[in-house]
């Protein structure tokens, strides 16, 4: 990657300085920006925070240097920022046209408008992702009646979340100020909101789910091109997502619960 770098700074048309925001478009940029998703690939291999975060900051400069993402790079960001506890982070302006910088969102609006028209799978399970861990920190922190309700899976799930009080979705000020009076009707339409986009995930790859269990196999695939709907695209947001699943607690509990109840009951 730093060879192709030097490479491209040493080219007359000084694309650093006059290009960015537009790389793919520029031919002569193509062999970097591929350099850098392998340098991306790379880096999965490497199990620690840092590793995260490293691939975390490639994939924000490869939306810096290409804001139309020709390369994806956006597909990966959710899963990687929700391993970091960057749950509500916000990007400032960094060009001339910056992103959404949104600060203090409520986290129990509604999933509606995301779910319309066609969203990408790994963004809709991130989602998904951030309600099982929201539902969880409002269960901790005020649902003693609906943790006495839950399953003994998911109370075993409970007694190890803690650690949820000091996290960032935490200190938000929609939750921090919430009252247990507040709290128990949010706890009511988040289980309401993951059963809904639990659903809306499996409409849209039937494969996803059930892989999600047990994607040994699915982990190790390398697909180049996918459909909508397809195995391929199931296969591919796997690797993107996948250790977002395992490490935010609960949520394999959860749909594995989902799996196991064909009769569109659901384990919350």
């Amino acid at each position: 990657m730093e060879a192709q770098e030097q490479a491209l700074r040493n080219h007359p048309d000084d694309d650093f300085t006059y290009g960015v925001g537009r790389f793919w478009k520029i031919l002569p940029t193509r062999p970097y920006m591929n350099a850098r998703l392998d340098y991306r690939a790379a880096l999965t291999f490497v199990c620690n925070v840092e590793s995260v975060q490293a691939q975390l900051d490639t994939l924000m400069e490869n939306l810096r240097l290409c804001r139309g993402d020709n390369i994806g790079s956006r597909d990966l960001v959710p899963g990687l920022m929700i391993r970091l506890d960057r749950d509500q982070d916000t990007i400032g302006p960094t060009q001339p046209l910056p992103y959404l910088d949104i600060k203090n969102a409520n986290p129990v609006e509604p999933v509606e408008p995301f779910i319309r028209g066609r969203q990408g799978l790994s963004h809709l399970v991130a989602l998904m992702l951030l309600k099982i861990k929201l539902y969880f920190l409002l269960l901790v922190t005020h649902g003693a009646q609906a943790y006495e309700e839950a399953s003994e899976n998911l109370r075993k799930t409970m007694d190890g979340m803690m650690g949820l009080r000091n996290s960032n979705m935490a200190r938000n000020p929609h939750i921090a100020n919430m009252t247990s009076l507040e709290a128990a009707p949010a706890i009511q339409e988040l289980k309401a909101q993951i059963r809904q986009l639990y659903h809306t995930v499996n409409k849209a790859n039937p494969y996803f789910w059930p892989e999600t269990i047990k994607p040994d196999e699915t982990l190790n695939a390398v697909p180049s091109m996918y459909m909508a709907g397809s195995k391929e695209e199931m296969q591919a947001t796997m690797m993107w997502i996948w250790n977002a699943c395992h490490e935010t607690f609960g949520a394999l509990q959860i749909i594995h619960g989902a799996l196991n109840h064909p009769n569109d009951e659901f384990p919350l």
